[in-house]
């Protein structure tokens, strides 16, 4: 019986479109960014919504001694010293209401949220050489750059960061480093109120610095 083969006709292969490689490499890279981001979310959750000024100030029932106080370090330790405890029941009762996980970068930015959107900005046209202290800030619900920086500075310090506050020419802003995660400054820029946690605009960031550690 004879064998009747058909004629071999090698088949060739498709070559790729240059558009279906640039779109696949984008949709792969899109991927791994959504995975990273996604990774650090379940690591650092982002803070939900935070308590409203009139929420918090049921724990300000301390009058402070002094309304005002100097830049002058000692003055500001001092100053932390005596408000310690009422500005720790804050940031504890803001800390804990938003963020559902006990993380330090989470209850971080939720101290920041708070003073950014529940602290509104008074301008001071002086500029003068005193600080308000923070349970004044929080009575009052207004504040300038500074007294805001100083804010936050406290309630990041009474969760256990480091905090500092940040000159530039007629502006003042503050810093935070967290313990145990990554040893750099995130800036807390409270006055724009569409900066997120470690945001600053351009016109500040890129003013010549000096630092004040509280």
């Amino acid at each position: 019986m004879e064998n009747h083969e058909l004629p071999y006709e090698p088949i060739e292969p498709k070559s790729k479109s240059p558009l279906r490689v640039i779109i696949a490499f984008i949709v792969a890279i899109a991927i791994l960014i959504l995975s990273i981001e996604g990774y650090f979310w379940l690591i650092h959750p982002e803070p939900g919504e935070t308590p409203s000024l009139a929420d918090i100030q049921t724990f300000i029932t301390q009058k402070p001694d002094q309304p005002f106080l100097l830049y002058k370090s000692d003055d500001i330790r001092r100053m932390m010293a005596d408000v310690q405890d009422p500005i720790k029941q804050v940031a504890n009762f803001v800390a804990a209401k938003a963020c559902r996980k006990a993380d330090s970068v989470c209850q971080s930015k939720a101290l920041f949220y708070f003073v950014r959107d529940r602290i509104n900005y008074v301008a001071d046209p002086q500029f003068h050489d005193k600080l308000e202290n923070p349970l004044v800030t929080l009575k009052t619900g207004g504040a300038d750059c500074e007294d805001m920086a100083v804010l936050l500075g406290a309630l990041e310090k009474a969760i256990g960061n480091d905090a500092r506050l940040v000159f530039i020419p007629g502006h003042v802003y503050a810093q935070v480093r967290i313990p145990d995660y990554r040893d750099k400054w995130y800036s807390l820029e409270a006055t724009c109120k569409t900066c997120k946690w470690n945001e600053v605009p351009d016109e500040n960031a890129l003013q010549r610095k000096t630092f004040q550690e509280l």
